[in-house]
């Protein structure tokens, strides 16, 4: 997403803040959701383009690709994002953690060829997920509304900063060419809807998709925030379940994000 369409995201929601929350966040004692309104409709696009471009692209990208060559491009683009998430760990005071995703950064880079290969993982270094929107709640910004963004999907006010950081983080900013910032991106946005098709059709199956996305979204980021030091109820809690699955492997799984 370029720089552009963020800030006239932001501005056309502010004018739009004082949509009540509904009742089922209220019973539940979530966060408020005063831009349902926009939220909504957005949320139904982002799945509507799902539907129709990301998932037809994605069956396509799998008919003419062998496995190897996915999880190669997979691990490519994870080994890309380590920078964020480890300079975070240090912006956020976790040292230890920091050091970790530098060192999962620097095998895979060295040994990996440059991230095609995940080396790293069998060195018990495994993939972290972080952001600046993590960093600032770690340091007590709250989390203001909740947004759901065209094309990217759910974040919040707090986590509009990190989106233009992982701009000038991205391997493609520094593209001298712009067809390869392109080809870059493109690649990047096929990649995603075969790593993560998955859980959009988990959040798609649930009772309600667009309050089980919100409040998974919600729980992953206090989880992310507070060190993985949350309990099982707290993941649980406000979630409602695909279908007639009540266990945990259906909730713990990271939020869908549309980018």
């Amino acid at each position: 997403m370029g720089k552009a369409p963020v800030f006239l995201v932001i501005f056309l929601l502010a004018g739009c803040a004082t949509t009540t929350r509904g009742p089922e966040l209220q019973q539940a004692g979530f966060s408020r959701d005063p831009l349902e309104s926009v939220n909504k409709p957005m949320f139904h696009f982002n799945m509507w383009l799902f539907n129709n471009v990301m998932e037809p692209a994605t069956r396509g990208y799998k008919a003419v690709t062998p496995h190897f060559f996915r999880t190669g491009v997979s691990n490519v683009f994870n080994n890309a994002d380590m920078p964020y998430i480890f300079l975070n760990d240090f912006l956020q005071g976790r040292v230890q953690k920091g050091m970790e995703g530098l060192s999962r950064f620097l095998v895979n880079t060295i040994f990996g060829l440059g991230g095609l290969f995940d080396v790293a993982n069998r060195l018990d270094l495994p993939r972290q997920s972080n952001g600046f929107g993590v960093t600032l709640g770690v340091w007590g910004v709250p989390q203001g509304p909740y947004l759901v963004l065209p094309f990217y999907g759910p974040s919040s006010l707090r986590n509009l900063p990190g989106l233009a950081l992982a701009i000038f983080a991205s391997p493609a900013y520094y593209f001298p060419s712009t067809n390869a910032q392109w080809a870059y991106s493109g690649m990047g946005i096929v990649n995603t809807g075969y790593t993560e098709g998955g859980k959009v059709h988990m959040v798609q199956e649930a009772v309600n998709p667009y309050v089980f996305m919100r409040n998974a979204w919600e729980q992953h980021e206090r989880f992310l925030i507070q060190g993985g030091n949350v309990s099982k109820s707290e993941l649980l809690e406000g979630l409602e379940l695909p279908g007639a699955a009540s266990s945990a492997p259906a909730v713990t799984a990271p939020p869908v994000s549309v980018r």
